[in-house]
C-alpha cells in the first residue's frame, strides 16, 4: 500500500526539454496467501534506478515489488543507450514485464487452490475457474509503475503503467498511483499541476499532495523525493527542510504562483543541493 507520484515540469515547447520530480512514501507491507497483510516497514523504498538513466517508482506488496523490478531491470538493461528507439522498446519492456507478473500471479493462485496450469486452461468441468480469474485480478489491481527520464534529446518521457495497459504523459504532466492515488491526483488538479510549473513549485505541490495522500490509512507518514534532470546528477527534495516548512507555511492553501520566480529557484537549490556538479543524499522524513 502506497501513494506513488511523477510529475513533469519547467517544460519547454522550444526547447524540447523538462524536469521530473519522482516521490513515494515509504511504508512497505508483508501480505499472506489471503491477500491480508501480515507486516510492515515505515522505512523502505519503493524508488529505485533502472538502466538507460531512469527512475521508478511502484506500489505493490514487498515481495510482487521485487519479481517487478528485477525483471524489468533486465530487459531494460538489453536496451542500447543510444538506439534511437530506445523509448519504444522502453515500453515494450514494460509490456513484457507485465506479462511476466501476469504469469508469476498465475502460477501463485494456481497454487493457492492446487489446480495446474492445464486444468485451468483446459479442463471444462473446473469449477473454480472464475474464482481463480478473481482472484488473479485482485493481485494484481495494486500493481503500478511510474517510469521517469529522458529521451535522448532531453524530452522528459513519464510513463504508467498498471502491468496491463500502459500511458506515456505528457498533459497535464502527471501521473498518481497506489492507494493514494486519487486524493494525490485530486490535489495536483486543485493546484492545477501542469508540466509548464517550474521546478520549485512543483517540487512544492508534490509535497502538499503527498501530505493529503496521508489521509488514507495506508499510506506512510514517510517519503522519499528525486528530482530528475537531463545528463544531471539525481537530487533527492524530499525531507524535512526549512524551505519547505516555510512554503508550507506560507503556501497552503494559498496561490503558489510566486515558487515560479528565479528566487524560489535559489531558495530551493541551496535547501537541497542542487546544483550541475554535486548529489545529495535521499531524505526520509
Amino acid at each position: 500500500m502506497t501513494v506513488t507520484i511523477g510529475a513533469i515540469c519547467g517544460a519547454s515547447h522550444a526547447l524540447q526539454t523538462g524536469s521530473i520530480v519522482l516521490c513515494a512514501d515509504t511504508l512497505v507491507t508483508w501480505f499472506d496467501l489471503q491477500g491480508n497483510p501480515i507486516s510492515s516497514n515505515p522505512a523502505g523504498s519503493k524508488l529505485f534506478d533502472l538502466p538507460l538513466g531512469f527512475y521508478g517508482a511502484i506500489s505493490a506488496d514487498i515481495s510482487t515489488s521485487v519479481q517487478v523490478v528485477s525483471q524489468l531491470h533486465h530487459l531494460m538493461s538489453r536496451i542500447a543507450p543510444s538506439d534511437p528507439n530506445r523509448i519504444d522498446l522502453l515500453e515494450l519492456a514494460l509490456a513484457e514485464t507485465g506479462e511476466y507478473v501476469r504469469t508469476w500471479m498465475r502460477k501463485e493462485v494456481l497454487g493457492e487452490y492446487r489446480v495446474t496450469l492445464d486444468e485451468f486452461l483446459h479442463d471444462p468441468a473446473l469449477r473454480e475457474r472464475e474464482e481463480i480469474k478473481a482472484r488473479i485480478g485482485d493481485l494484481l489491481i495494486p500493481t503500478s509503475l511510474i517510469i521517469g527520464g529522458f529521451s535522448l534529446t532531453g524530452s522528459a518521457i513519464l510513463i504508467y503503467t498498471d502491468c496491463i495497459n500502459t500511458q506515456r504523459q505528457t498533459n497535464p504532466g502527471f501521473f498518481t498511483g497506489g492507494a493514494g492515488d486519487g486524493l494525490a491526483r485530486d490535489w495536483l488538479n486543485l493546484r492545477e499541476q501542469n508540466s509548464f510549473m517550474s521546478v520549485p513549485r512543483t517540487v512544492y505541490h508534490v509535497h502538499e499532495a503527498k501530505r493529503f495522500a496521508e489521509r488514507s490509512p495506508v499510506v506512510g507518514k514517510r517519503h522519499q523525493i528525486l528530482l530528475l534532470r537531463h545528463n544531471q546528477p539525481v537530487v533527492s527534495v524530499g525531507g524535512d527542510r526549512q524551505i519547505m516548512n516555510e512554503w508550507l507555511s506560507k503556501y497552503q492553501p494559498q496561490n503558489t504562483a510566486a515558487l515560479d520566480s528565479a528566487e524560489a529557484y535559489a531558495d530551493l537549490a541551496r535547501a537541497y543541493d542542487i546544483s550541475d556538479s554535486t548529489n545529495s543524499s535521499g531524505d526520509h522524513t
